[in-house]
Order: structure tokens, then C-alpha cells, then sequence
């Protein structure tokens, strides 16, 4: 079993908090580290069950909660802004870069869903980050507006300036659930099926998990065009897609790849978004810890 220690970083304006595992004969040789990032909703502890994979792969795991989310520190609770997150995390690997039993030279990131937008955007823009893996992308964030029907948002376009105002006046963060079904007057980021199975059997009962996201997270996500910096992502990269993936279209996941100058590998599994990870998580989780482990063993 991974040993695991609890984590603070203090990063400008917040404390974020989580694990770093290591595997249990590390003794105290510094070893390469994987970053793990969640998809949008998910707290760290929902990931922590997954650590073993990477440390049975001889990888140190750090997995935290974004500020506002968790048991990070942050206001409004359940903003998700992911250029923030981005910001964030390059802090994070500043902090693990001074760890004795960290290997500063090999830093990988790992991420799901926003969390492997998050990923491919500090992998182009920061030069100490030596692989990534990002699994289901959503590259472009303005896209996310096309999985709401015209009328619902045209409901919430009109929430977020309202939002904002009475944020200023010093009401409390408007939100939306996160997964469910639509209700008149109460709409949901995603109602598919297999995101509310998805959530149901994995992440649903995880006591800092929060079904609920603010209005202006969407205001921040649809600000997020990751694709933008196909071209600077010049570090080994293994994209990890759903074939018929259209909560983060395929199709512009593939674009991007194609515009990454490698080296890179890309596998496909059958599918949509949710419906990959229900099915084939334990194997990709596998697949993807092996590979960063050869990867930042060059």
C-alpha cells in the first residue's frame, strides 16, 4: 500500500490542501511525481482510491483540491475557474520542486476531464513540467455552452451579469446543480446518463463532494480555449480520447492533437465521456501510470 502524507501549499490568496503518496519502499530516494487533476466536480478524495496505480508504477501521487472546492480554502465555495486552477498549479509544482523527496526534474501531470484541459495548458506554458497525460479533454470551452437547449441558455446567459451584481453587493454565489435531471427553473450542467452513473457509483457519496457548481463557473469556462496552445506543447504527451465524446467533443480533441508537435501518442476507447471511464477506468488508469513512469525515467 502507497504510503500517504497530508499536504498544504499556500498559493496566493488561498491554502490548497490534499495527499502526496508514495510508495511504501521508497525510503528516501527523491522520486518522479505525478500531478492528478479531477474532472469538474470531483474533490481530490475521489481520486485518492486511484494513487496506488501510479505508485505501484514507482511514482510519487500528489492529488489536491482546487481553491473553493474541498478542503482547500477559498470563496465562493464551488467556483471552478480553470485559469486560476492553471495559475494554481504552477504554484503547486514550485512548492513540490523544494521537496527533498521530490524529483524536480521529473514532474508529470495527469488529468480528467477539465483537470486534463488544465493539464495540456500548463504542460505548454511551463518548461518544468516533463510529461502529460490528459484523458477527455475539453478543449474548447466556449463549446460547453452547446450542451444546454437555446432556451436554458439563454436562462443562464442572463443569470451571470445578474450573478455578478448581486456578488458585488455582497449576496452569496448563485448556483446550479452539477448532474441530474432538468427541472423547469432549475437547470443542470450535465444530464446524460452515464455522467450521472458515473458520479452515482464513484464520486456521489465522497463527504467533500458538493453536487453544485456557481453560475459564474460557466462564465469562467467558456473563457478557456486550450486548443489555442496546440503548437506549444512540445513535451511527451498521451491523449486519451472517447470516440463519440460530445460533452468534450471529440473532434476538436483530435484537431488539437494533430497540431501538437509531439512526441505524442493518442488512444481511442469506444464511447462517450462518462461511458469510457465506467467501463475501462481501472485499465486506463494502468495504461497511463505505466507510461509516465517510462516517460520521465528518460
Amino acid at each position: 500500500m502507497p504510503v500517504d502524507e497530508d499536504v498544504e501549499f499556500t498559493v496566493p490568496g488561498a491554502t490548497l490542501r490534499g495527499k502526496l503518496f508514495r510508495p511504501d519502499d521508497s525510503g528516501d530516494r527523491s522520486l518522479p511525481v505525478a500531478i492528478l487533476q479531477s474532472g469538474l466536480g470531483g474533490p481530490a478524495e475521489s481520486m485518492f482510491p486511484v494513487a496506488q496505480g501510479f505508485t505501484d508504477a514507482g511514482l510519487a501521487v500528489l492529488i489536491y483540491d482546487h481553491r473553493n472546492t474541498g478542503y482547500s480554502d477559498g470563496e465562493p465555495r464551488q467556483q471552478f475557474d480553470p485559469w486560476q486552477q492553471c495559475r494554481d498549479l504552477r504554484h503547486v509544482i514550485t512548492h513540490l520542486t523544494l521537496r527533498d523527496d521530490i524529483d524536480a526534474d521529473r514532474i508529470g501531470l495527469w488529468g480528467i476531464s477539465i483537470g486534463g484541459a488544465n493539464s495540456l495548458f500548463t504542460a505548454a506554458m511551463d518548461r518544468r513540467v516533463r510529461a502529460v497525460v490528459s484523458l477527455i479533454p475539453p478543449v474548447s470551452g466556449w463549446t460547453a455552452r452547446t450542451l444546454q437547449p437555446a432556451d436554458t441558455l439563454a436562462e443562464l446567459d442572463a443569470l451571470i451579469p445578474a450573478d455578478r451584481q448581486a456578488q458585488l453587493r455582497g449576496e452569496p454565489a448563485v448556483t446550479l446543480r452539477l448532474h441530474g435531471t432538468p427541472e423547469p427553473g432549475s437547470p443542470v450542467m450535465f444530464s446524460d446518463n452515464e455522467g450521472q452513473e458515473f458520479v452515482e457509483n464513484m464520486i456521489h457519496d465522497v463527504p467533500s463532494f458538493r453536487n453544485e457548481i456557481t453560475v459564474s463557473t460557466l462564465d469562467y469556462l467558456y473563457e478557456m480555449e486550450v486548443r489555442a496552445y496546440a503548437e506549444r506543447i512540445t513535451v511527451p504527451l498521451l491523449m486519451v480520447l472517447a470516440s463519440q465524446d460530445t460533452v468534450a467533443p471529440v473532434e476538436e480533441a483530435r484537431e488539437m492533437y494533430g497540431r501538437i508537435p509531439g512526441p505524442k501518442e493518442l488512444i481511442e476507447y469506444p464511447g462517450q465521456h462518462y461511458e469510457i471511464l465506467s467501463n475501462h477506468f481501472p485499465e486506463i488508469i494502468t495504461r497511463t501510470a505505466e507510461w509516465l513512469a517510462r516517460t520521465l525515467s528518460h
